[in-house]
């Protein structure tokens, strides 16, 4: 923030210094200045500084031009040159920084285009727009009788030589990091600065304060001034020239205002506005020379680092010029390494010597395509050296367009990536190995692995079912009978266990042998499930005792569910050794009442035996009201 404020304040004491000295010492009796050089300092402000400085900016600048216009015009007028001022250089600025491209600093007065940018903006856009508000203050604030065209011609062209004289230098001295650090400032001498001053100062002395009469000299006189500043602008660049040139500026606007005017017809104010012509194409000059050497230097420095960088590379390089047969006209030191060749054998020559008897390569019609629509191309192509050893090239292709967008030449970048070719089939081979290993492998795994299912769900399914019936086993009623207890004490639901005993069992063993006592057990297995409900869990209990979970089973006919199932177990028929076999079973049915698994299953167990005890082929179901069974 006080930085801000100490920039801002020197500005501003900077402008009102330039102020005074336009006042005093640039103004003609009849109140023509040759040139206003405030405005120059507040836009050489505004192109160094943030935008978010203007605003103070413009008012301290305001205040510095009524400081300076007190004694000569009144404060209202005064405070519209001020803001007539700020607009000016607001305006130019803005533009002039929104056209600028320059990654440097803006404008980059080493570059012409930027040069040209900020002279059209300068004298052709924001002076002569402003010179109308500044007309219209002395034609109707003032009351000025000048004519008003005349008016705007010397505020335009005051304002515009101020811009274009010195501004460049001012900003190059507002952003000497940029500029001071110039290697050719440090290559001249002290005595070659010294002679340059001094040239400058003698020129000037000759030029503006002798009186020159003499028709003979007379012509070439003026052209003295241009020695020195052009001089600094083509070996130094543009700082010392632009220096020098505000030199003879303000030095032949001083002496025109006292008089001494090297031109012997005319008036003095037609001798001012010849010099204001003559300030601006004379600075335009120095400068444009500058900006195009110094352009040309980056530009030969900048070929030179590249050309440096290209030899360094260990890559191929080649270009070729965009003609009917490419002829190459440059190969890097590396492509000569590369492919044996020297460089006077390959100059003029098409690159396709490079391929010798394999010119049909599918990739080498890629690149033929390639460049006739002027488009990038890589491929991988194989070349040969000077000595018939063939290489894998990866090659890149890349147009160079001129400035009407037209390819001119062609850049090729070549890598010999034949030892990386070997490596990468090798690499193949040993995947391909690799691949029919992996696959025999992975069948191998993948046949244990389903032998492995198998076996596992063999296992769950002999530690969930009965072997012989293929129905739930006993753990399996355990831990479902449990499961629904938890979820029944859960939600006020209920359920229900039918415990099921095949009557005389152990009667159809003793006479017919156990194979007819499992083929009993697996048709009353297959006659009980065809019965119950898909939902409910059957199994084997035990021997020949078999179970029913019934869910939710206050939504089910317990007696008719029982019943159904006594009926089609006495239906089953067992055929075995020309005997037919068949079996009654008695149920005892428990619904539970909130109590555990195995006390409903207790409950059942007593139901169970009270229908057996009553005859069998029965059913009883248990009323837990007065502990007693009811058929």
């Amino acid at each position: 923030m006080l930085w801000s404020a100490l920039v801002s304040l020197g500005v501003g004491f900077l402008y009102y210094a330039f102020a005074l000295v336009g006042v005093h010492l640039l103004s003609l009796p009849s109140g023509i200045v040759v040139f206003w050089p405030p405005n120059a300092v507040l836009l050489a402000a505004f192109l160094t500084l943030p935008k978010r400085l203007w605003p103070g900016l413009g008012v301290i600048v305001v205040l510095a031009e009524l400081l300076a216009d007190y004694t000569a015009f009144p404060v209202h007028a005064a405070l519209l040159f001020g803001l007539v001022n700020v607009a000016e250089c607001a305006i130019a600025a803005l533009v002039i920084r929104r056209f600028s491209v320059s990654e440097r600093v803006r404008p980059d007065w080493g570059e012409p285009r930027e040069l040209a940018l900020f002279i059209i903006i300068a004298f052709f856009v924001a002076s002569p727009v402003v010179a109308m508000a500044g007309a219209s203050i002395y034609t109707f604030v003032l009351d000025e009788s000048t004519p008003f065209l005349v008016l705007w011609r010397i505020w335009w062209f005051g304002d515009a030589t101020g811009l274009i004289a010195l501004t460049p230098a001012l900003h190059m001295l507002m952003n000497a990091k940029t500029y001071l650090p110039d290697s050719r400032y440090r290559a001249a001498g002290n005595l070659e600065w010294a002679g340059l001053a001094v040239i400058t100062l003698l020129t000037c002395f000759v030029v503006f304060s002798v009186d020159i009469r003499a028709r003979e000299i007379l012509t070439l006189a003026p052209l003295l001034v241009m020695l020195a500043p052009f001089w600094a602008a083509v070996r130094l660049g543009p700082l010392p020239g632009s220096l020098l040139t505000a030199t003879v500026v303000v030095y032949s606007a001083i002496a025109s205002a006292q008089g001494h005017i090297p031109f012997l017809q005319g008036s003095p104010e037609s001798a001012a506005m010849l010099l204001q012509e003559i300030i601006v194409l004379f600075t335009v000059i120095v400068l444009f020379a500058a900006a195009f050497v110094t352009q040309n230097r980056r530009k030969s420095g900048s070929v030179l680092l590249y050309r440096s960088a290209v030899e360094a590379t260990s890559e191929g390089v080649l270009i070729t010029r965009a003609e009917q047969d490419q002829p190459i006209i440059y190969c890097n030191k590396s492509f000569l390494k590369m492919t044996g060749y020297k460089e006077d054998e390959i100059l003029g020559k098409n690159c396709r010597f490079l391929n010798r008897n394999e010119p049909d390569q599918p990739e080498l019609r890629q690149v033929k395509e390639a460049i006739l629509r002027n488009k990038p191309v890589r491929v991988m192509v194989r070349n040969f050296k000077k000595d018939g050893t063939m290489f894998w090239n990866s090659l890149a292709i890349n147009p160079i367009p001129d400035w009407r967008g037209r390819p001119s030449y062609f850049v090729g970048i070549l890598s010999d990536v034949s030892r990386e070719v070997e490596q990468r089939n090798q690499l193949k081979t040993l995947l391909d190995k690799l691949q029919v290993a992996k696959e025999t492998l992975e069948d191998k795994v993948n046949l244990r692995t389903r032998e492995l299912s198998e076996a596992n769900r063999t296992l769950e399914r002999l530690a969930l079912t009965d072997e012989l019936t293929g129905v739930y086993n006993r753990r399996n009623l355990i831990s479902r009978g449990h499961l629904e207890v938890l979820r029944c004490s859960r939600s006020g639901g209920a359920f229900s266990v039918m415990l099921l005993d095949i009557d005389h069992f152990k009667r159809f063993n003793d006479r017919y042998g156990h194979e007819a006592g499992d083929l009993i057990l697996k048709a009353f297995a297959r006659a009980v499930q065809s019965t119950i409900r898909k939902v409910d869990s059957f199994g084997r209990w035990g021997g020949e005792e078999f179970m029913v979970l019934v869910y939710d089973s206050e939504q089910v006919n317990l007696y008719a569910m029982g019943d159904k199932i006594r009926k089609s177990v006495a239906e089953c028929r067992v055929s075995y050794s020309g005997n037919e076999l068949h079996v009654t079973v008695s149920i005892g049915i428990a619904t539970w009442q909130g109590g555990s698994f195995d006390q409903t299953v207790s409950m059942a167990d007593s139901a169970m035996y009270e229908a057996k005890n009553a005859g069998r082929n029965r059913l009883v179901i248990y009323d837990d009201r007065n502990n007693a069974v009811s058929e």
